[in-house]
């Protein structure tokens, strides 16, 4: 017997015992179909992915029994210093490895929630503890920035925040309507040119029509990367040629360090975006409003990129929705400097 199954059956014992000796007061039926028996509470819950972590905290931080990743200074300052002692159990939504079994079932989580992958399965040791133990586990779908309103109206009813979860669905819906009709009134020919520089080095990008990309969509611009993925996650590796002829209108940087250097490298000073200063770095407090996870996020970063393509829309009304979205969605109130630190991501010469 190894040392992973010596550990792992006596915590599996105990969630099995646990749970026989509650009772389950309901079913649910999940957004892929699948009928559910739930226990009579639901106080605890455990999600496969920080996409999924993070929409329950805008639902209520307090159900959330452990996290994917890490806390750092920036999740306990817009999430809850309480997370910091929560368990750290890696993803499984997918194929992740670093995924932890004990963790999960230490942490006895009420329900498991999980952003299946395109294929539906799931990590298969994450599947087998699941199964064995008899932790019942939903399945949500969240594979464009379309499916959270109703993603929203499914657990906050089941999760007895009912009330919670329409509010945002309500708002998720009116400001995915106002971004479609904005971007409908954009012409072909006047959509500004972006480009998304992703990696240390800006030469990883992201398709259309993935869910990275689709933030670009919401906000009326064009991706010159024209090759679809047909997959909700795929990115893409690329020479500095090719982003020379692509000579996008704006960059759009991940990551800080290429957003220092980018104008001192004489290779990209040659595209436009450069050469005009329209290079902007995404936001990423408390984590990355664009892509990184791919999350509730996206939403506001929707709008901050509207606002930097089409410079005529008052730089006013980005900075209200900020305020108004981060009150809504996280329970805090931005003062000014809060603002400065979220937005502080203009063109740096």
């Amino acid at each position: 017997m190894s040392r992973f199954v010596q550990r792992i059956v006596p915590m599996l014992m105990l969630a099995v015992f646990l749970l026989v000796n509650r009772t389950d007061a309901a079913q649910t039926v999940d957004m892929y179909g699948r009928t559910v028996d739930l226990p009579g509470r639901i106080d605890k819950v455990v999600a496969a992915s920080p996409p999924v972590t993070y929409m329950v905290c805008t639902i209520d931080p307090c159900l959330i029994g452990a996290l994917n990743v890490p806390s750092s200074r920036k999740l306990q300052q817009y999430l809850g210093k309480d997370i910091k002692n929560l368990p750290v159990i890696g993803g499984f939504g997918g194929g992740s490895k670093n995924f932890n079994a004990e963790v999960l079932v230490e942490s006895r989580p009420d329900l498991v929630i999980v952003w299946p992958p395109p294929s539906g399965f799931l990590n298969p040791m994450a599947r087998r503890v699941l199964d064995l133990s008899g932790i019942p586990y939903v399945l949500v779908k969240l594979d464009t920035i379309e499916d959270y309103p109703q993603a929203y109206e499914y657990l906050g009813k089941l999760l007895g925040r009912e009330a919670r979860g329409k509010k945002l669905a309500t708002y998720f819906r009116k400001a995915l309507k106002k971004l479609r009709a904005d971007a409908a009134g954009i012409s072909e020919r006047q959509r500004v040119s972006v480009y998304f520089a992703e990696g240390l080095d800006g030469l990883t990008t992201v398709s259309s029509d993935s869910v990275h990309g689709e933030v670009l969509a919401l906000a009326g611009g064009r991706n010159v990367y024209p090759i679809k993925s047909g997959s909700r996650q795929h990115k893409h590796r690329l020479s500095i040629e090719q982003v020379l002829l692509f000579d996008p209108e704006v960059i759009v940087v991940q990551e800080p360090s290429f957003f220092n250097e980018i104008h001192r490298d004489s290779r990209w000073r040659e595209i436009r975006a450069v050469r005009n200063k329209r290079v902007v770095l995404e936001p990423n407090i408390p984590f990355n409003w664009m892509d990184r996870p791919p999350s509730f996020l996206r939403l506001l970063g929707a709008k901050w990129l509207a606002g930097i393509l089409y410079q005529h829309r008052e730089n006013e009304k980005v900075l209200f929705e900020t305020r108004e979205f981060f009150n809504l969605f996280l329970g805090k109130m931005l003062d000014d400097e809060d603002l400065r630190s979220l937005l502080n991501n203009t063109d740096r010469p």
